[in-house]
């Protein structure tokens, strides 16, 4: 069978492939996404914590993704209004800031670099005593000697947002095809024609489109194979906790080595593990033992509340940490990529969505995603690749 051509096909059922959906759905393209999973099964949306945080969460080292970063965060309180509107649907975004705390001495002299470094940016983060630190969060353990209150950071639940832009998408006029993959694409007139099997075995569908966005998250061997502008992408694993009971927090809590996130419901999420293991889906015991104790030495109470889950998932990521946001070849051509957001997609998905909008639906190429050319390692157009 042979579907019409639509405007826009994207490839990658994720919370980028999703936002930029719905922003070609509100510029007035037709849509059809592929998913190969059902939406949330596998994407790294499912172990995201959906912390928003342009500055201390962002790679320091990369003055060009802090910036888009930056953009991304100033757009966040609309999009979000737009995306609940749109699906009817809460998110669960939360601005109550992140409280960054310091455990061991040496914590005080990173926390201070962290304060400047986001004063130099306009962000609002001030340092805090033991006392100012406890006052705002009675339950910290009695070790934590200082923090820093980063008013900016912000969260989201990537579970209920990513389920929120399913529904805006279909409501917009859009398509999604789960449990389809794309065996590969191929030119066709002025388009591209996408094989996407089912995993029902039903025979092959062709997916003509005018233009094709190919945003996958961690793509599994199998879209490697079929896509070899894909060849640089690789999976971060990272392994997260959820537990539940008694709300023991009120702010995001870090420090260097873990993450406590907690949710309205009385969720709190543990994370996360980075590791270079492949497409390994085991969630270790060490990783678990490492969460806890980790956790535990910012707030002990946690000890009593109930594991509900530990679950193992994927960051994509390319050679240099920075995501491919563009066309592959002359715009024209109506090849695009949207990949490799590494532990940011959750963060710039606002600004990936309008500014790759901008460039589908018009051809319009921002400065901002010039640091960001998926041909810029130039070899074989494979975002990622080195150069020999």
């Amino acid at each position: 069978m042979t579907a019409q051509p639509a405007d826009v096909c994207v490839i990658g059922g994720g919370i980028i492939g999703l936002a930029a959906a719905h922003e070609f759905t509100q510029r007035g393209a037709s849509v059809t996404v592929l998913e190969a999973a059902a939406v949330g099964e596998r994407g790294a949306a499912g172990v995201a914590a959906g912390m928003i945080a342009p500055a201390s969460e962002v790679d320091v080292s990369h003055p060009d993704l802090t910036r888009l970063a930056l953009a991304s965060h100033g757009e966040y309180p609309d999009w979000i209004a737009r995306i609940e509107a749109a699906s009817g649907m809460t998110t669960g975004f939360e601005q109550s800031g992140t409280l960054w705390v310091a455990v061991h001495r040496d914590h005080h002299a990173w926390l201070e670099q962290l304060r400047a470094f986001q004063a130099e940016r306009g962000l609002d983060a001030v340092r805090l005593t033991a006392a100012e630190v406890r006052e705002r969060e009675p339950l910290l353990a009695p070790n934590v000697s200082g923090g820093l209150l980063a008013r900016d950071d912000w969260q989201v639940d990537p579970r209920r947002l990513l389920q929120a832009l399913a529904v805006a998408v279909e409501r917009g006029g859009g398509t999604i095809t789960e449990h389809t993959a794309a065996d590969g694409i191929e030119r066709s007139g002025e388009g591209w024609t996408v094989l996407a099997r089912r995993e029902d075995d039903a025979p092959p569908e062709h997916i003509r489109t005018r233009r094709l966005v190919v945003a996958p998250g961690a793509p599994g061997p199998g879209l490697l194979d079929a896509f070899p502008l894909l060849s640089g992408l690789r999976p971060v694993k990272g392994q997260i906790l959820r537990l539940h009971g008694d709300v023991l927090a009120r702010h995001v809590i870090r420090t260097p080595e873990v993450y406590l996130v907690p949710r309205a419901d009385g969720e709190l999420v543990l994370g996360a593990t980075v590791e270079e293991m492949g497409f390994d889906r085991r969630v270790t015991a060490g990783a678990v033992h490492d969460l806890l104790r980790e956790a535990r030495r910012v707030m002990p109470g946690i000890a009593e509340l109930e594991l509900v889950e530990a679950r193992a998932g994927f960051r994509p990521a390319l050679r240099d940490h920075l995501p491919a946001i563009g066309s592959i070849g002359a715009t024209e051509d109506g090849l695009f990529v949207a990949a490799g957001h590494y532990r940011n997609g959750v963060a710039l998905a606002p600004v990936t969505a309008r500014l790759l909008a901008d460039l589908v639906c018009e051809g319009r190429a921002d400065p901002l995603l010039a640091p960001f050319d998926p041909m810029r390692f130039a070899h074989s157009g494979a975002p990622g690749e080195a150069t020999p």
